[in-house]
């Protein structure tokens, strides 16, 4: 069932020309995005037979130009549907109901967030003239669908788990269905907390502060902005070009560095072949971060930690030490050199490990602010260290500071927009599942509203022009990839070009 929004009038005017008397050109171009689309995936997923469904290029469209106007809820985008004429036109005059809306959304779970995201995001990327060959990365914590005071601690958990089996147990044979819904339920949170207690039992951290919800175990406590205290809430992270345009997206539980591969792959999958650079904050300064970009021989510019001390006794931190690898040698922060002393390999017990120590402690002023030891000060070199050493070398130099100073301004709007112009400052959708596929949409429409802001723009300048008197050149501006200290994936070293 398809739309016809030419056939729309206002009066004796068309609806198209009204919307240009008016200005309002987010509509027009978002319908001619969304027509150069290919439609065919997701008309084959219909079946032949029945009423005929909605055109998904018109209800693509309704979503879509809702969220770009902050509406997200399936009703108010009904409501939207009949009374917005931007809508109107994008839709081509269909009036969904809310249900449709939703059934639709669940039957093209995997395109919206993998092969629709990326056919759109390289129409964007060729409208506006820029590329991904650098990148800025960037995650924060959005607030789950789920109280904040309905947390289960391990006894409320086992308890519940107990109480869900002997119900299901004793339920008559016409409440099997639901008691074992709540089984079900029960037994996925009890796995969700048990994984929980186990990673941290792992990393030294205390279990007895574990908490999680019931309706929604998978979100994890987590921190929120804006000093709102702990709630349960997801990560989702996204990497964007110097237009702010999101070229790969992800979300994890409570990681932003465990999909960094994820989304490098992504965004190779949008324009492929292109040497990429990308730019991390140091909360990313991870080893698994390093290892995904020399993988995929991808250009990495990230500061280390700012740790001045170390967190357990507050004292130097190693980040503080120098390593000279031609003479294998520390340097501490007095000037002193720290001299290989063993070396440990691999065990069940212990890592592969290089003990450098220095015999000049007995009388440095620093000492007490750098070992508390009779032996003095003893640094650990780990084979992983190479690579850090390597990418703190690295940050030193001029040429990467400046390229890795325009992280903020690539990445860092995105959130906001997301936040204050979508609305994103809560999931509506429940599930780690759904949670991928609410922030998959907001990041389409994301790419939109970047659109259009960019056309707009355009538009300005060819005004401008006009105005002048002088012919306007509509060429558009490639975005070359800066220079910068490129990271060698082969011989796993690092040099400046």
């Amino acid at each position: 069932m398809r739309g016809d929004a030419t056939a729309i009038f206002l009066g004796m005017t068309p609806l198209e020309d009204h919307l240009r008397q008016s200005g309002i050109r987010a509509p027009l171009v978002v319908a001619e995005l969304l027509d150069a689309q290919d439609w065919t995936p997701f008309e084959d997923r219909y079946a032949t037979t029945g009423r005929a469904p909605y055109a998904p290029r018109a209800m693509m469209g309704l979503i879509l130009y809702g969220i770009m106007q902050g509406v997200s809820s399936l009703r108010a985008l009904e409501r939207l549907a009949r009374v917005d004429l931007g809508a109107m036109w994008v839709t081509g005059g269909i009036a969904p109901d809310h249900a449709n809306i939703g059934r639709f959304i669940c039957l093209h779970e995997q395109a919206l967030s993998q092969t629709f995201f990326e056919a759109l995001t390289r129409t964007v990327l060729a409208r506006s003239g820029t590329s991904t060959a650098c990148l800025a990365g960037d995650g924060t914590v959005i607030e789950a669908a789920c109280s904040h005071y309905r947390l289960l601690k391990e006894e409320a958990v086992r308890a519940r788990v107990s109480k869900a089996r002997i119900g299901h147990q004793q339920a008559l044979p016409e409440q099997q269905d639901e008691t074992q819904q709540q089984l079900d339920r029960a037994h996925a949170c009890e796995q969700v907390f048990d994984a929980r207690i186990a990673a941290r039992r792992r990393h030294g951290k205390r279990t007895d502060t574990v908490r999680v919800s019931l309706t929604e175990p998978e979100a994890a406590m987590q921190r929120q902005k804006r000093g709102r205290g702990f709630a349960p809430a997801y990560t989702p992270s996204v990497l964007a070009n110097e237009a702010r345009i999101i070229v790969a997206h992800a979300v994890d539980p409570t990681s932003e560095t465990r999909v960094v591969g994820e989304l490098i792959d992504q965004s190779e999958r949008v324009e492929p072949k292109i040497p990429r650079e990308l730019l991390l904050d140091a909360g990313y300064f991870d080893d698994g971060v390093i290892n995904a970009t020399l993988a995929r021989d991808v250009s990495l510019l990230c500061p280390p930690r700012p740790s001045t001390t170390d967190k357990a006794k507050g004292l130097y931190h190693k980040n503080l030490f120098t390593y000279d690898a031609e003479q294998d040698v520390y340097y501490c922060p007095a000037g002193q050199r720290l001299q290989r002393i063993s070396h440990i390999n691999a065990s069940v017990r212990s890592r592969e490990q290089t003990v450098y120590a220095c015999n000049a402690c007995e009388g440095c002023p620093q000492r007490i602010a750098c070992t508390r030891s009779v032996r003095g000060r003893r640094i650990k070199h780990y084979p992983e260290d190479e690579a850090r050493l390597a990418l703190q070398q690295i940050m030193t130099h001029p040429g990467a500071q400046a390229v890795f100073r325009q992280r903020k301004a690539m990445v860092e709007p995105v959130f906001s927009a997301l936040r204050q112009q979508q609305g994103l400052s809560r999931f509506r959708r429940r599930g780690l599942a759904g949670v991928k596929r609410e922030f998959s949409l907001h990041a389409l429409a994301y790419n939109l509203a970047r659109a259009v802001a960019l056309s707009l723009c355009h538009h300005l300048w060819e005004w401008l022009w006009g105005c002048l008197g002088l012919p306007y050149l509509a060429t558009k501006k490639k975005i070359a990839p800066p220079r910068a200290c490129v990271m060698m994936s082969s011989s796993h070293r690092h040099r400046c070009v």
